[in-house]
């Protein structure tokens, strides 16, 4: 089977418009019933009343009473001196009424030239004809034959087509000279007439109307510039012409029906003007004449013809997707408040179980009917499916032999704001027609339907992500493939295709797409049966975003800086730098290959950090057609400070001393320590030079002593120091060995802070031992 996509329409197809006399058998494409259309369905409108330039609207009075639904077009505006139409009112009458862009065929007709209502109206000129002037039927005669659709039709051709194909038409003096088979008429007829004299005269009724009105005489019927229906040469009337009243001397009210063609629809034509009179013989008159157009009887034998559109063929889907203007009318679009009729013929009764799906253009509403034995109406359908919404599924296990018939009824219409000159708003595509198609499977069996269900994917969804998606499929045959498909969220509309070869098998299937599309915004995701685009399934709707990258805050201790971030685009190559505040401090790494999802990295702090200052890492991809760039949140290190001691010994049993080398009673000796801040903040340390033995010391058996710049000196042998991030301190120990003292005292230097840690060479130290004498 060949799979179709729906389209809609943004150009004329060329076979349009070089065949504008294509429409005229659209309709005859059909297949005729003698089944009736209900009233009040099938139809958008019951009655269309042309009042348009040069012609006067008949009163709605009548139309009201008897129930019916009507729209007006009413543009009288013309130059009463020159009998010229306005420009302005001429080119909405021709947009509505003959055809434009968004509306192919006019109001008149449905995309497969079918009636759009049920009955043309037309009425008196309204202006009188002059010595010098034409009369306001010549003037609307002229504007239905000369003006074009976009299809090249004319409003003329637009009515004919109506009335071929079924549509009613009353005429009232000028709308009966409109009628006539001569060059300034319309040609809807084959019959032509005589002026009358103007007068007020009393009508005879026949028995067609007379019998169903219960009286046979109307009086004071005027003429006013009207006309009369008059004999052949060979003194007949034309064939399908019934006269239905008379005054003494002239035809007054006549029919007429096409003998050669059954779809045709029923004129009823007068030249003079029941409809403007209120006494109750010519209101019944009037509407008997509505009537009798629309039924093609008084007395019930005939109404309007179902026609079908063809046979449903056991599992073949049938496309209903061609628009105005195709050679085959059977597969032209549907248009608003139509119904398409289709024809199932069961013939083995063992095949009871039916299956029918109805899949509609997204975004209208579509409704199903299954009747046996005559076409199917909301009225009198055995099953209807009429909630909102595309697509349908219907399903019984009591198919029996015979004549089934299944309709489609486009639930979807335009909003007019008003009945007279109404502007149309809404979903005016519905206009053009509205694409759908429909499969019709019975069998022996109960029903494995096909279905696809469950789409899911992701919500959001980035850019350049390898994105799951997973669907589930029942009761496909072995082979079978799906279209995954990217669409709008608003409107289905395809964006791209992922795939056309997506499983269909039993149970869950699934695939990982790479978004590489790069237009963010909300899509869903179509999954679609490749031999039936109708049958699919859509997932939630979900946001298409551009790549994210999420920076945890950065944490450093003032020697290493630890940055994490989640990515959620494609690998790419990426740079990091450090700013504090707006001014770069450092290039951290100039490339890095990022991966999706988690990704972190440290860094030695070989940069000065300033105490209380604000910091943030800048990460900038490198490699993308459209480079992006992310800050982290801003931080401050957590600043501490480590100081280093240098110069130290350190014994047998790993615990830091100093041994001063090359002391002798009577001179001094001395070691350089070196005190280093490794830290991020300021460190403060306390010295404190101490005698293994006091009262030796005091003896003056040596001392020991501090010096540098670095440290300030305090009583009893206390020293203080402060170094800053990253400074360092020389500073000297000294021993005084006084002579004749034979053996130097040892002594013990303490450190210690309160803000910074000291490392010394075994934990815990708090000092070393100073020892003069001991190598």
């Amino acid at each position: 089977m060949q799979a179709r996509s729906y389209k809609n329409a943004v150009g004329l197809p060329l076979k349009i418009l070089v065949s504008s006399l294509l429409l005229a058998s659209q309709a005859n494409a059909d297949q005729l019933t003698n089944i009736p259309i209900p009233a009040g369905e099938g139809f958008y409108k019951d009655v269309l009343i042309d009042g348009g330039p040069g012609i006067s609207a008949s009163p709605a009075r009548h139309f009201e009473s008897l129930g019916l639904s009507y729209e007006t077009l009413s543009y009288r505006a013309y130059d009463i001196l020159t009998g010229e139409v306005d420009e302005e009112d001429r080119q909405a009458f021709v947009e509505k009424f003959i055809g434009s862009d968004i509306d192919l065929n006019g109001r008149l007709l449905y995309p497969d030239g079918a009636p759009r209502y049920r009955m043309l109206n037309i009425g008196a000129a309204s202006f009188l004809r002059t010595p010098t002037k034409p009369s306001g039927g010549s003037v609307h005669a002229r504007l239905l034959k000369g003006s074009t659709s976009p299809v090249l039709r004319t409003g003329a051709q637009n009515i004919q087509q109506f009335i071929q194909n079924g549509g009613g038409y009353t005429g009232f003096c000028a709308g009966a000279g409109l009628a006539d088979d001569d060059a300034s008429s319309l040609k809807l007829y084959p019959g032509q007439s005589l002026p009358l004299p103007d007068s007020s005269e009393t009508v005879y009724l026949t028995d067609t109307i007379a019998d169903a009105l219960g009286y046979r005489e109307v009086p004071n019927i005027m003429s006013l510039g009207g006309g009369y229906i008059f004999k052949s040469q060979s003194n007949q009337y034309p064939e399908g012409v019934e006269i239905l009243g008379w005054t003494n001397q002239y035809p007054a009210v006549w029919s007429w029906r096409d003998p050669n063609n059954p779809h045709s629809g029923t004129l009823v034509l007068s030249g003079r003007h029941p409809e403007l009179s209120h006494q109750e013989e010519a209101e019944e008159l009037t509407k008997a004449m509505y009537a009798l157009a629309i039924k093609g009887s008084l007395d019930g034998s005939y109404t309007p013809q179902v026609r079908i559109k063809g046979d449903l063929e056991n599992g073949r889907t049938r496309y209903m997707d061609e628009n105005t203007g195709h050679y085959d009318a059977s597969h032209i679009k549907i248009g608003d408040k139509q119904y398409h009729h289709f024809k199932i013929n069961v013939e083995d009764p063992r095949k009871k179980y039916l299956t029918i799906e109805l899949n509609g253009e997204y975004g209208y509403d579509f409704n199903l009917y299954l009747k046996k034995g005559e076409p199917a109406f909301a009225s009198n359908a055995d099953v209807a499916l009429t909630d909102a919404g595309n697509y349908k599924t219907l399903q019984i296990d009591n198919l029996t032999y015979g004549e089934w018939y299944v309709s489609v009824e486009n639930a979807t219409s335009v909003t007019a704001d008003r009945s007279t000159n109404s502007e149309y708003s809404g979903q005016l595509d519905v206009l053009n027609g509205v694409a759908y198609d429909i499969t019709a499977t019975w069998d022996r069996e109960p029903p494995c339907p096909t279905s696809i269900s469950d789409v899911s994917a992701a919500n959001p969804a980035f850019v350049g992500q390898k994105l799951p998606i997973s669907w589930r499929a029942e009761c496909f045959d072995a082979g079978s493939y799906a279209s995954v498909d990217l669409v709008k969220a608003s409107n289905e509309a395809k964006i791209k295709t992922i795939t056309s070869s997506g499983g269909l098998n039993d149970g869950v299937n699934s695939l990982v797409w790479n978004a590489t599309y790069n237009q963010v915004g909300e899509y869903k995701i179509r999954v679609s049966d490749n031999l039936n685009p109708g049958k699919k399934s859509l997932s939630p709707a979900f946001e298409l975003k551009k790549p994210e990258m999420l920076i945890v805050p950065p944490v450093s201790s003032g020697e290493k800086l630890s940055v994490i971030w989640r990515w959620t685009g494609e690998s790419s190559q990426v740079s990091l730098d450090l700013y504090q505040g707006n001014t770069l401090v450092t290039n951290l790494t100039p490339n890095y290959a990022q991966k999706s999802g988690t990704n972190s990295l440290v860094f030695a702090a070989n940069w000065t950090w300033k105490p209380d200052a604000t910091y943030k890492v800048r990460i900038r991809t490198r490699d993308r057609a459209s480079n992006l760039t992310f800050f982290s949140p801003e931080f401050k290190p957590t600043l501490s400070s480590k100081v280093t001691v240098e110069g130290l010994d350190v014994n047998s049993a790993g615990v830091g001393e100093i041994m001063l080398d090359g002391c002798n009673p009577g001179k001094k000796c001395s070691r350089t320590l070196t005190f280093a801040n490794q830290g991020g903040k300021n460190a403060n340390l306390a010295l404190q030079l101490l005698y293994v033995d006091e009262i030796v010391a005091k003896r003056s058996w040596g001392t020991y002593g501090l010096s540098s710049t670095c440290i300030s000196n305090a009583s009893n042998g206390q020293y203080a120091m402060q170094l800053p991030p990253g400074g360092a301190c020389a500073v000297d120990l000294t021993y005084s060995w006084p002579k004749g003292i034979s053996n130097a005292r040892g002594g013990y230097l303490s450190m210690s802070s309160s803000d910074s840690e000291i490392e010394l060479p075994s934990p815990g130290q708090k000092g070393v031992l100073l020892c003069a004498d001991c190598r």
